[in-house]
Parts: structure tokens; sequence; C-alpha cells
């Protein structure tokens, strides 16, 4: 008899372990979708950040142009 307790208490804790393991899986597949949708807006922002650096470098060179400009009316 005590052979099939402990054969049953083996099963119980593969059993929860396994329940458990099944439940971490699930979490981390959604963590990882997470993952992936914060990837996505990583490569957006640094898009929109480049698109922003190229923005202020081309109106820095218009005000430097009209910045010149005026000197030259002054002098």
């Amino acid at each position: 008899m005590d052979i099939f307790a402990a054969l049953e208490e083996r099963v119980d804790r593969v059993v929860k372990e396994y329940a458990a393991l099944k439940a971490r899986a699930a979490e981390l597949e959604q963590e990882n979708a997470g993952l992936k949708a914060g990837a996505g807006e990583l490569v957006r922002a640094t898009a929109r950040i480049k698109e922003l650096e190229s923005e202020r470098a081309e109106a820095r060179r218009r005000l430097e142009a009209i910045a010149e400009k005026l000197q030259a009316l002054e002098g």
C-alpha cells in the first residue's frame, strides 16, 4: 500500500508542476508578445527622431543663411 501512496504523491507533484509550467509558459508568451509590440514602437520612435533631427538641421541651415543676409545688410 505504501508503494501506491508514494506513486500517487509523485503523480500529484508531476501534475502540479506541469500545470505551473504551463501557466508560466503562457505568461512568457504574453510577455514576449508585449516585447515584440514594444520593439515596433521603438523602431517607429527611432525613425521619427531621425526625421526630426533632419528637420532641425534644415531649419538651422536656413536660419544661418538668413542671419548671414542680415549681417550683409548691416555691414
